[in-house]
């Protein structure tokens, strides 16, 4: 259990990371350079304001130098990565490929939703280089275990890239046409496209499916709250994320029970 506690920890300091990338990309900013600051005061942060999860609660949650609030966004974040890096440690071999694929993906996957969520945009270069991971990845257990199993996971992962793209842009095309009004935003297509890449064609279309049941559902509740009015835009990317994590650690069990469904002995 200690090697989970310290995954754990690593993960959060993974996510204190994300955080950086999650305010700089949509703003066209180095996610290297300046050092991490405090982005009203600009009063560059020491190391002991950059623990994860912990100086947010010492602190709680204002900068030390000028007493602004923090975006409880940054502790969240931490945890999830933390957490992710847990799963996938717990799901797959500890330092196997599937392991380091899994948690980089889950690490690209939170800041697409963040982004998203608050900036109504998807990374292009989150997206291009999830893209790029998912088909090195594939290509990789291509290679290694050629016989291992009916479909070559290559082929599957260049099909998804090439599906989820084209699968938004008819669904972007129909509701523009239907709507008078653009229904997908152009990250989508490339998220899609990254999902492909990295779950494979299959899994694509239940982390597809599983996205729009959970919009579904999350705009049904903000339209009855009275959140959401007939014909406002919600970012997508989120619930796309959503469903590719639970596609990445448990979409063969849900397609394997969904099969056995109709398996007729």
């Amino acid at each position: 259990m200690l090697y989970l506690f310290l995954l754990f920890v690593i993960g959060t300091i993974v996510g204190s990371f994300l955080n950086v990338c999650i305010h700089r990309l949509p703003r066209g900013e180095s996610i290297i350079f300046p050092a991490s600051h405090c982005p009203l005061c600009h009063q560059r942060l020491k190391a002991f304001d950059l623990v994860p999860i912990l100086t947010y609660l010492f602190l709680r949650g204002q900068c030390r130098y000028c007493k602004a609030p923090i975006s409880s966004r940054y502790p969240l974040v931490e945890f999830m990565t933390g957490a992710f890096f847990v799963v996938a440690a717990i799901k797959f071999p500890l330092l196997s490929l599937s392991f380091w694929f899994a948690a980089v993906f889950s690490a690209l996957l939170i800041i697409v939703f963040f982004v998203d969520l608050e900036q109504m945009v998807v990374p292009d270069v989150v997206s291009v280089g999830g893209i790029s991971l998912g088909l090195l990845y594939n290509l990789a257990r291509a290679l290694a275990f050629p016989q291992a199993g009916e479909a070559n996971p290559f082929w599957s992962a260049l099909a998804g890239v090439i599906l989820g793209f084209l699968l938004f842009f008819l669904i972007g095309a129909l509701g523009k046409f239907l709507f008078k009004k653009e229904a997908i935003g152009e990250g989508d297509l490339f998220l899609a496209a990254m999902l492909g890449a990295c779950l494979g064609w299959q899994q694509l279309l239940l982390a597809v499916f599983l996205a729009y049941l959970l919009a579904g559902v999350v705009s049904l509740v903000l339209l009855a709250a009275g959140k959401l009015k007939m014909g406002d835009y919600v970012p997508f990317g989120p619930a796309l994320v959503s469903g590719g994590l639970v596609a990445l650690f448990f979409g063969q069990q849900i397609l394997n029970w969904y099969l056995n469904l109709f398996y007729v002995v």
